[in-house]
């Protein structure tokens, strides 16, 4: 296939005569309006259909590039709508980047009455309830060694190396790098687990976040700043706003522990805790 081929090809898939893009769902009347610039400043309106509102924006293409700036542009401009959503509604359902129906507001209406069911759930579950995310960091070397010198049984290997040969040695090192790594990886599963707990006696759910499992844009971290600590765990909680100090005050005990740090962020959409309505193609 010939490289102008491949373009029509893509062209052919990005675009179309009519379509809507799709920010957000909240819960609204015929009357409702949002004031807010949409993707390349693009307009933004409700489209309302049995008191669900789709917040949506007028396109004729899929928003796709190979430039990862370009992207990011994108990206926070999806996410100023929903935020901007989220301040003059209730808490809205939050649809991936990207999502598009298409055809004309009288579609968008269709899609809102073939998925109602779905959407009423949505908005009932979440209301009231946002997201927040957390990164508890330690320092690992300091651990490690807080580890070393409090275990008996590394202390004994460790005194087996030094009077050994070079050769019984070497195996004798390996094995204590494995029983410290053991001990070390249930260390980091014992704070881990701590602290999904207790923050999950303030949170509707709790979800350990992977890398790059969340559409928000801010994700908690260091923002590529290496200040020698390693993350222990990260969670994606959903909450009402009033549990945002309780949280806060279990994040603070461990944040008084020596060599640890706490990454704190929201209220946000609840992204990671939203259901795909209807294939949101």
């Amino acid at each position: 296939m010939s490289g102008n081929e491949s373009r029509n090809q893509n062209q052919r898939a990005t675009e179309f005569d009519e379509g809507r893009y799709l920010y957000c769902a909240v819960r609204a009347d015929g009357d409702a309006s949002i004031d807010v610039e949409g993707i390349e400043g693009g307009e933004v309106r409700i489209v309302e259909h049995e008191g669900i509102g789709a917040v949506v924006q007028p396109v004729d293409a899929m928003f796709d590039s190979d430039d990862l700036t370009q992207v990011k542009r994108w990206l926070l401009a999806h996410q100023r709508v929903v935020d901007a959503a989220g301040e003059a509604f209730d808490t809205p359902v939050p649809f991936r980047f990207d999502t598009v129906i298409k055809g004309d507001d009288g579609r968008v209406e269709g899609w809102i009455d073939e998925n109602g069911a779905q959407l009423d759930e949505a908005l009932d579950e979440l209301s009231g309830r946002w997201e927040y995310r957390i990164e508890l960091r330690w320092d690992e070397a300091a651990v490690r060694e807080g580890i070393a010198e409090g275990d008996e049984e590394l202390a004994e290997l460790e005194e087996r190396i030094e009077g050994s040969s070079e050769g019984t040695g070497y195996l004798i090192e390996k094995q204590y790098d494995q029983r410290l790594a053991e001990r070390l990886q249930a260390r980091r599963d014992e704070l881990a687990g701590e602290l999904y707990d207790r923050v999950a006696e303030h949170a509707a759910a709790v979800e350990t976040a992977g890398d790059g499992g969340s559409t928000l844009l801010d994700a908690s971290g260091t923002n590529g700043v290496d200040d020698g600590l390693e993350t222990v765990v990260q969670l994606s909680v959903l909450a009402p706003g009033e549990s945002e100090g309780p949280i806060g005050d279990v994040l603070e005990g461990f944040l008084e522990r020596e060599g640890f740090d706490v990454n704190y962020t929201g209220p946000w959409p609840p992204y990671s805790h939203a259901p795909s309505i209807g294939g949101e193609e």
